[in-house]
């Protein structure tokens, strides 16, 4: 049977169970969420911050109203888990084998943890004094608290890897020693040098480059900036420097860019956010020279951007012949891309390619020489984090492979859920996002505490609950299906395709539960719905049982978010069963509860109408009162079945 894998988890280059931990969350077992972030990801806490989310980008749920807000339920996951005290899984037997890794970004720190798990024994080598990568050096700290990046390292290491910091490989040490000294090498060296374009002028000491501004600013070293600040250059780089200025102090920074606004490499966000803090765009200019006065930099000629891509879409700037503008500044900072810094090639033997890098094949990962791989942004070229850590994983793979003299497994194919039918998002109850909050522009830009402050629990909760649960929807056992429409009909969004025995297409089924409770035949099954277990459930009940509880996720979930410490007398000895839906809920469970000797029976109804369809209330009003009409019939009074609203408050006895 085919499994398809939601586009969240489709869309992230490790393939993240999303889908999986969004729902631990709104079952509040942060526990397991955190387990299953961090499953594919040595980096959850880092990435929990500053990951560019290409998820939300390709969540479902955006088709409806708006996208989960994924990056901050991580976060919220991560944080009320606590520290992560050791790796998922136990490492290997030693293999006796050793690996060196050159480079202690994302990618070669994934590749180091990966084979440490796997019993070689990894030691990286990192010219910085501390490991991360652009992590440590470049990402500003209001981003990125540091102690999320020492939370992620200290894992990697308590994994077995050593890292030698302060040495830089090409100076302190060879690529042909360590090849000597190790089984097998991979460099991960990153992009750490700022491109510089080529202006007159370029050469002024007030002329800074991105990355090492970055880097002085992170640690605290005195660098001046000048009153007016230009920065050069539209992408995420570009609006942190141009931030991280501001916060320095300057009266004014202005950012130039050969892009039209809606054209820039930057992230929207990131736009937004330093537009709030008080950084001026210049749109569809290019510099071309540094202009100076009596050895004082004064300004920035640019010239009017004619077209930025030709009409194959590659990038080619044309110029309108004359027409230029002036931008007045005593400090330009480029920030127009990054390319490794070739050093370590010192004396190594390696061949390059016409760029002056290291020659990779860029399936296997491998280099002219034998034992010897790369992987991240050195191959990959710029990209998000999370791809050097999808990189990573696949250089640990490779060279585990060659470790063993086994041939390598190739990348795993999978099938991802198609959009949402149209019928389907009509159908689907619309749900406000939850807004991250933050500080106030005028109170953050004056410093580099994180801007960001974090969803608290209600939120978390409430957000989670707007996963549709894409790819766990029905399954039908064709041998078992009778044809009889029964799932068409009670069905909310008509998906069900019958016509011999029926079939559930991923696409438009939404795992609400309903069909498989009311199929006759049992012949459908919803990973969300367990009917045994709902069985055994009722089976236990006895004349002892104060309380069965009937409730949607979502309800039992706000209920406790709001209701509080004075609930848990209510449900501390109750039977709670929790449906996916409030539409697959039977008529006769109610009524099995009752025969066992149930005291009470509580249906429990949200504050409002389920996350799954509208029409739910109606449904339940029914269900209760077919209920009530046989309880009396029986002689059970009815006031012992109720269906409650979170407002109502709630029986304790």
């Amino acid at each position: 049977m085919t499994e398809h894998m939601p586009p969240c988890s489709g869309a992230c280059p490790v393939n993240t169970d999303v889908r999986g931990y969004l729902a631990a969350i709104a079952r509040q077992d942060y526990a397991a969420a955190s387990r299953l972030i961090s499953a594919s990801n040595p980096f959850p806490s880092v990435c929990a911050w500053v990951c560019p989310h290409p998820c939300e980008d390709n969540c479902r749920r955006g088709q409806v109203d708006s996208a989960l807000s994924i990056r901050g339920l991580k976060r919220f996951a991560i944080e009320a888990a606590g520290v992560i005290d050791s790796p998922c899984d136990a490492p290997a037997k030693k293999t006796g084998k050793k690996v060196a890794v050159v480079g202690a970004g994302p990618g070669g720190l994934t590749a180091a943890y990966d084979l440490a798990r796997q019993g070689h024994s990894v030691v990286v080598y990192e010219k910085n004094s501390g490991l991360g990568g652009h992590f440590l050096t470049s990402l500003p700290t209001y981003r990125l608290p540091r102690e999320m990046l020492k939370r992620d390292t200290d894992r990697i290491l308590a994994a077995g890897v050593e890292a030698r910091t302060g040495v830089e490989v090409g100076k302190d040490i060879t690529i042909a020693r360590l090849r000597e000294e190790y089984d097998a090498l991979i460099i991960s060296v990153g992009l750490a040098r700022s491109k510089s374009l080529p202006l007159p002028g370029a050469d002024h000491p007030g002329v800074l480059m991105a990355l090492p501004f970055l880097h002085r600013a992170n640690t605290g070293e005195s660098q001046a900036t000048g009153e007016r600040v230009l920065v050069i250059g539209g992408g995420d780089v570009a609006m942190d420097v141009a931030r991280t200025a501001v916060r320095l102090g300057a009266a004014q920074v202005n950012t130039i860019c050969l892009e039209l606004r809606e054209q820039m490499p930057a992230h929207a966000w990131e736009i937004e956010e330093a537009l709030d803090e008080g950084v001026i765009l210049i749109n569809g200019y290019g510099p071309v020279e540094i202009l100076t006065k009596d050895g004082k930099i004064v300004g920035v000629k640019a010239q009017k951007v004619k077209s930025v891509f030709d009409p194959g879409g590659k990038f080619n700037p044309t110029f309108e012949p004359g027409e230029f503008l002036s931008v007045p500044c005593d400090t330009v900072i480029q920030a127009v891309g990054q390319v490794p810094d070739n050093s370590f090639l010192n004396q190594s033997g390696l061949a390059v390619d016409p760029r002056g890098s290291v020659q990779t094949d860029k399936n296997t990962l491998t280099t002219s020489l034998p034992g010897v791989f790369t992987c991240g942004e050195v191959v990959t070229g710029p990209g998000p984090a999370i791809a050097a850590v999808a990189s990573g994983h696949r250089a640990a793979q490779l060279v585990n492979s060659f470790l063993n003299g086994a041939p390598a497994a190739g990348p795993k194919e999978t099938e991802v859920i198609g959009p949402l039918p149209g019928k389907v998002r009509e159908l689907i109850p619309k749900q406000k996002r939850q807004a991250m909050p933050v500080l106030a522009p005028g109170s953050r830009k004056n410093n580099f505490e994180p801007f960001e402050l974090g969803f608290d629990q209600k939120a978390a909760l409430c957000e989670a609950l707007r996963c549709l649960s894409c790819g766990l929807g029905a399954r039908v056992e064709s041998e078992k299906c009778a044809a009889c429409l029964t799932c068409l009909r009670v069905c909310p969004y008509q998906a069900p395709v019958v016509g011999g025995p029926a079939a559930m297409p991923p696409e438009g089924c939404q795992a609400c539960g309903v069909c498989a409770a009311f199929c006759p035949a049992g012949a459908i099954s919803v990973a969300n719905l367990n009917l045994s277990a709902i069985e055994d459930t009722l089976r236990a009940v006895t004349e002892e049982t104060r309380l069965v509880l009937f409730t949607e996720q979502a309800a039992c979930r706000e209920l406790l978010a709001a209701a509080g410490p004075q609930m848990i007398p209510a449900l501390k000895d109750a039977a709670v069963i929790t449906l996916p839906a409030a539409g697959a809920l039977r008529l006769e469970w109610i009524l099995s509860a009752f025969e066992n000797g149930a005291a009470r029976v509580v249906v429990a109804q949200g504050q409002k109408d389920s996350r799954h369809h509208a029409g739910s209330g109606k449904y339940l009003k029914g269900v209760i009162a077919r209920a009530k009409n046989l309880l009396e019939a029986a002689g059970i009074p009815g006031d012992r079945l109720s269906l409650r609203k979170l407002d109502e408050g709630w029986p304790v006895s």
